[in-house]
């Protein structure tokens, strides 16, 4: 295959994500087009989906269209996916997954279509080139192919990503409940941290230290699949493995080793920071990022511009949100009296919580976290007075 051409590429993200991947296509050169809620579209060839690999903070996948077609059966897919040339694409001495989504009246379930699709792609290898390559349940060390059917509508598409690009490798200790790194990324785009140079980041409740390393990877300029090698297009035929070095040489010639950026994380719990801590070294941050054990209304705070970015505690349990109403309650009495001429903001999967907060947000962004669907709240917290009752208030919990 040409591998030159351009198709259409799909980049797919978390819901809620697209507009932020929009924006870092558009930063890259593109005309992007939202095509769900959960995938953005662009024309490029197969060097550009190298690229965006390596540069998309809030992307999973990034898929390469090779084929489109009407289908209105199981049977009618095998021999359409069979008609296309996969010995110019896949390799007989490289296993393929297949992963998908299939809606339409025949299927019962996506797994069956995916099997038919397994099929016909083993059945054309056999057919012209007499071997039969393996077939992987899994991504790792796999060519990836992507099937979407839905109604009479296929689409075929190779996934560049293979593993999805939201495991970086830096997070090998996760804390409770962590964000994933696309999203706590795209929380970071949406907000336009930094809105100047000299803004700094605040991260209490750091948690597993996810924001905190994801901001000082913008601050880098690095780009997040810098130390990645094992993507799915790397097992493809003949890829031209001149032009992904050359894509990343000309990253690491963008990479700034040391950034005069505040960035600072905290978290009452030292075994938290010590988790961070690790997950930051794996990143190659740590030294970028001022750690703090402390009670999140003790963190050292610069002076403005900041961000103060924090994702407490939420539940689904029935009556967790009136055990966690007094933490809401003193963050924005903290907000109000330690943080003003800053910018806040607070992740939150509860809005009667985030009420709790007592302050007017500038901004209420929808977001998912896994299945639970949350709220981004920013507020500008403006210079005034300092009040002190606020935090006698709300002198309690300790968190």
């Amino acid at each position: 295959m040409d591998w030159s051409e351009t198709t259409r590429i799909v980049t797919t993200c978390g819901r809620g994500c697209a507009g932020a991947l929009q924006g870092e296509l558009r930063a890259l050169g593109h005309d992007p087009q939202v095509i769900s809620p959960t995938s953005v579209e662009i024309e490029g060839d197969l060097r550009e989906a190298m690229r965006l690999n390596l540069w998309l903070r809030t992307a999973n996948r990034v898929l390469f269209e090779v084929a489109g077609f009407e289908v209105d059966s199981p049977d009618e897919l095998h021999a359409a996916v069979r008609d296309l040339p996969w010995e110019d694409w896949l390799r007989a001495d490289v296993p393929f997954h297949v992963h998908g989504v299939a809606q339409h009246e025949s299927i019962r379930d996506s797994r069956f279509a995916v099997l038919r699709c397994k099929d016909a792609i083993a059945d054309r290898f056999v057919a012209a080139t007499g071997a039969r390559p393996d077939s992987s349940s899994t991504p790792d060390g796999a060519a990836c192919i992507a099937l979407y059917w839905k109604d009479m509508s296929a689409q075929i598409f190779l996934d560049t990503s293979g593993v999805p690009l939201s495991h970086r490798g830096y997070r090998w200790r996760p804390w409770t409940a962590p964000l994933r790194e696309t999203l706590a990324a795209a929380i970071l785009l949406e907000l336009g941290w930094p809105k100047t140079p000299a803004e700094a980041f605040i991260g209490p409740m750091c948690g597993s230290g996810t924001l905190a390393i994801e901001a000082a990877w913008i601050a880098q300029n690095r780009a997040p699949g810098l130390d990645r090698d094992d993507y799915a297009f790397r097992r493809l035929h003949e890829v031209d493995a001149g032009a992904w070095q050359a894509l990343r040489n000309e990253a690491r010639g963008r990479f700034t080793a040391a950034p005069r950026t505040w960035i600072a994380a905290s978290d009452v719990d030292p075994q938290a920071i010590a988790c961070a801590r690790e997950n930051a070294g794996r990143a190659g941050v740590e030294s970028l990022i001022r750690f703090h054990t402390c009670d999140y209304r003790d963190t050292p705070l610069p002076k403005p511009p900041a961000l103060v970015l924090m994702n407490p505690g939420y539940g689904e349990r029935v009556g967790l949100d009136d055990q966690l109403a007094p933490l809401y309650e003193s963050i924005g009495a903290w907000f109000k009296s330690a943080c003003q001429g800053m910018r806040t903001a607070v992740m939150t999967g509860s809005i009667p919580l985030g009420r709790k907060i007592g302050l007017h947000p500038v901004r209420r962004l929808p977001l998912w976290n896994g299945d639970i669907e949350c709220r981004l709240l920013e507020y500008d917290i403006y210079e005034g007075t300092r009040d002190p009752r606020l935090l006698r208030k709300h002198a309690e919990p300790k968190v």
